[in-house]
């Protein structure tokens, strides 16, 4: 998997297919989306774009997995790129059009983007998959909506295996993880 930069274009003639998330906690609803991206059948490299975590934005109050545990997962579902967005006033304030266009389209050169039903992106969140769809057609990109993992009846969220460990339910964090949990929540 090679490690890439969002502001720096893809090399001419690779194309990808992008899978867009937080991934903070990269559970079993992160990884049922990104297969989704890794295990669909096309002539396109698979691109994880997700956010650093050493960004001065954050969207979080706690990581479950360090950045390096966190690529390693990526490379184990067989992302073939990472780009980890890094997140500042400058690049919050990027329009959700100028994002598709500019990162996704002219950048990453994405032809697919995978997400979940909940995606939101560029200026306040404004961007979300009816974005993607409507821009679709002119810019040359396919939508794959996943919807989410759920356990015991509920969405497997990154929130909620947060408040699983901090109430001493290991056993119900790693279920919803689908391994174990390496390290302390930071």
């Amino acid at each position: 998997m090679k490690i890439i930069d969002a502001k720096t274009p893809l090399e001419d003639g690779i194309f990808t297919k992008v899978v867009i998330g937080k991934f903070d906690g990269v559970h079993l609803g992160h990884r049922k989306l990104i297969k989704a991206m890794t295990e669909h059948e096309d002539d396109l490299k698979s691109l994880v774009f997700t956010f650093d975590l050493d960004s001065p934005i954050s969207f979080n109050s706690g990581y479950i997995y360090s950045k390096e545990e966190r690529r390693s997962f990526f490379e184990e579902l067989g992302a073939d790129y990472l780009v980890e967005f890094y997140l500042d006033k400058e690049s919050a304030a990027m329009s959700p059009e100028d994002f598709v266009r500019e990162v996704l389209v002219n950048r990453l050169h994405a032809k697919a983007v995978f997400c979940g039903p909940d995606l939101s992106f560029g200026k306040k969140g404004a961007g979300n998959t009816k974005t993607i769809k409507a821009l679709g057609p002119e810019l040359g990109i396919e939508l794959f909506v996943i919807e989410k993992e759920r356990y015991r009846g509920e969405d497997i969220s990154s929130t909620r295996i947060r408040e699983s460990i901090a109430r001493g339910n290991t056993g119900e964090a790693v279920e919803m993880l689908g391994r174990n949990v390496a390290g302390n929540l930071r």
